[in-house]
């Protein structure tokens, strides 16, 4: 299967044999799902070895490798479907067993569907877990939750903070501590994951300096080390791969 990147607004995925296996930290919550071999996660603490799917929080120092294929997912912290995934597990790493994997496996190893078909099916399985669906909304601040709600009403631009605050009739102090509490990453790094994304289709036409430089970034070192730090990947690995997105 070849190698593949997928990239939404709220999330982010990787099919296939995965080379960066350096040690490193990045906001997104991972879930680690290995296909038909063991992972091995080397964290600061511990190491995993598991079949078992492994679901990384936010900011923790971790390295994965594996000699087989592996899905990759990664999720904005700050988004319903990254609400639902952080209150999924209690610990900061965990192995999990949960329904969507099995369902995702099924579709990742359907040798009957082409590229496309397995593409669509992965996200709306992925979009179905969803902390505002009925089936699975789980319990926290209900002024975040509102908070999490507007901002995915609101993905055509970067919400100021007094704006958000009055959203949830919050200090602006007050909601910079809820939020981070709640989501595990600061709300100006929210703010970052959704400028980077508007950035990504930048780069099918621009080199990594001219993206950085239309998105409005100082220059293209502090592009890539933002990138890296909310994804975990750098800009020109995922230029490597065939990749798709949608915003």
């Amino acid at each position: 299967m070849e190698n593949s990147i997928y990239i939404e607004r709220d999330f982010g995925w990787f099919l296939g044999c995965f080379e960066n296996n350096r040690q490193h930290r990045h906001y997104a919550i991972q879930l680690s799902i290995p296909i038909n071999s063991f992972v091995d996660v080397e964290l600061t603490e511990k190491n995993i070895s598991t079949e078992s799917p492994v679901l990384i929080k936010p900011n923790i120092s971790h390295r994965i490798t594996s000699n087989e294929e592996q899905f990759l997912l990664l999720i904005n912290p700050a988004s319903t479907i990254g609400h639902f995934w952080n209150k999924t597990a209690a610990n900061t790493v965990s192995e999990i067993n949960h329904p969507v994997i099995a369902a995702l496996l099924a579709v990742i190893k359907d040798g009957a569907l082409d590229t496309g078909e397995r593409r669509s099916k992965i996200n709306s399985l992925i979009k179905s877990y969803d902390c505002f669906c009925d089936s699975f909304i789980h319990q926290g601040d209900d002024r975040i939750n509102k908070a999490l709600g507007y901002l995915a009403s609101q993905t055509n631009r970067v919400v100021p903070l007094d704006e958000i605050a009055g959203v949830c009739a919050l200090s602006p102090d007050r909601f910079l501590h809820l939020f981070k509490k709640e989501t595990g990453m600061t709300y100006r790094r929210a703010q970052l994951w959704a400028k980077l994304v508007d950035a990504i289709p930048l780069m099918r036409n621009y080199s990594v300096t001219e993206t950085a430089h239309e998105a409005g970034f100082a220059d293209s070192a502090h592009f890539s080390r933002t990138f890296r730090e909310n994804f975990g990947f750098n800009p020109r690995e995922v230029l490597k791969f065939s990749w798709f997105i949608q915003v």
